[in-house]
């Protein structure tokens, strides 16, 4: 009779062994990596995925004989079909710029959530030569194109050419991020078009789509001979765009700023869309906030630090009103870097040497999102990586479940890039 239970006891233990080491074997899982792009010898850029992951939008550089020509398109990642929304020189500025070129701007195109609208900068070709000066917004079926200015409110009813300004008119798009569903659109914008001695103010608008009215919830007044700052928070942290976010729902936007008189003296803060209720909610007193993220809904916020108050280099979370600050540690590597979280705010992509992972907020538990053993690996002149953004630029490639990733790497016999769609088992 023992010796029967210890078969059975035998064969129970056999089986739990075997399941423990399926279980982990599908935890591990690294999905598969599907090819989107066959650019050639153009080159793709910043590449935006829809919150379901069926849509892409992307900048590619088409090589024209010795010049290089840009254009945003949105693609169907089911049937790779695509539209061109916009290519260099297609459309001329509005006044005072008329007959100059627009061209796609050099920070990366944005996709609302639901894959329906397209947001980019445009730049002001020559002779003017201005960066980032408007915001294209457009519906991704080709209608309903925008060339959105942003004027000063404090310039209004001034003498600009007495004052010397060319324009009344923020001069340069730093940052910006859209909702869901493509209605609200939150802006970070530096400088002016008028001379350096009156110094360069940065300032925080927000913007409707539909109706294109336009909000300015952070910016200084001018008196004529300088810019003002009238309360804290103040200097918004506009150096390539730094921290800054907006929730999918469109009721929180996140941001670094200036929070007292001490010139070094930055935190993030939180504002509603109606532009009440700022509401710092970190207490680091340092400006070296350089990624985050928020949740749909609002509630969780994740962001990257470089300093070395608190904890130090690496990610945090903390919740929408400033509470359970938490230091996101690995198993696996010796800090979490921080690439993008997922919409539900469950998920979050991080790299540790060639291996892309992401880690369950909720859980704890790490998993390998790809490395060279995925099917559909591109082995090509350098290892498949996370798409390259522009410095403090938050990325959006992650779908809202965490399910889908945007991936970049050169394929065989091809030196440039191309994207790439990462499938996870997140279960």
């Amino acid at each position: 009779m023992i010796k029967k239970y210890i078969q059975i006891a035998a064969i129970i233990s056999f089986f739990w062994i075997a399941a423990s080491l399926l279980n982990a074997k599908d935890a591990n899982n690294p999905g598969e990596i599907t090819r989107l792009t066959h650019s050639g010898n153009n080159v793709a850029h910043f590449p935006c995925l829809s919150d379901d992951g069926r849509w892409m939008l992307y900048t590619i550089e088409i090589k024209d004989e010795e010049e290089a020509i840009k254009a945003v398109r949105i693609m169907n990642i089911g049937d790779k079909k695509e539209r061109e929304l916009f290519r260099d020189g297609t459309k001329k500025a509005p006044a005072p710029f008329e007959d100059i070129p627009l061209l796609v701007g050099s920070k990366p195109p944005v996709l609302s959530g639901n894959g329906r609208v397209a947001v980019f900068s445009m730049s002001l070709g020559a002779p003017s030569n201005i960066l980032d000066h408007f915001l294209a917004v457009v519906n991704t079926d080709g209608t309903n194109f925008r060339i959105i200015p942003f004027p000063i409110k404090a310039l209004e009813g001034k003498n600009l050419k007495s004052l010397e300004f060319t324009d009344g008119d923020w001069e340069r798009l730093s940052n910006y991020a859209v909702s869901s569903d493509g209605k609200r659109i939150a802006c970070v914008l530096k400088g002016h078009l008028g001379p350096r001695r009156y110094g360069n103010p940065g300032g925080i608008i927000l913007l409707d789509a539909s109706t294109q009215k336009q909000r300015t919830i952070l910016a200084p007044d001018f008196d004529g001979n300088e810019w003002k700052w009238p309360s804290f928070p103040r200097n918004p942290l506009i150096g390539g765009g730094w921290a800054f976010a907006l929730s999918g729902n469109g009721q929180k936007i996140v941001f670094g700023a200036q929070s007292s008189a001490d010139n070094t003296d930055y935190d993030l803060y939180v504002v509603n869309w109606d532009g009440e209720e700022k509401k710092k909610i970190t207490d680091f007193h340092d400006r070296w906030f350089s990624l985050t993220d928020i949740s749909h809904d609002g509630e969780k916020i994740v962001f990257f630090y470089n300093g070395i108050k608190k904890q130090g280099i690496g990610t945090y979370t903390v919740n929408g009103e400033g509470k359970e600050l938490k230091y996101i540690k690995s198993r696996l590597a010796p800090r979490v870097e921080f690439f993008d979280m997922s919409g539900n705010g469950q998920y979050i992509l991080f790299k540790h040497i060639y291996k892309g992972m992401i880690l369950n907020l909720n859980t704890g538990l790490e998993i390998m999102a790809f490395d060279e053993s995925t099917p559909g690996y591109a082995k090509g002149l350098s290892p498949m990586d996370f798409p390259s953004i522009p410095a403090f630029w938050s990325p959006k490639i992650i779908s809202l479940k965490g399910n889908r990733a945007l991936l970049v790497g050169p394929p065989q016999g091809k030196e440039t890039p191309e994207i790439y769609m990462l499938s996870i088992d997140v279960k």
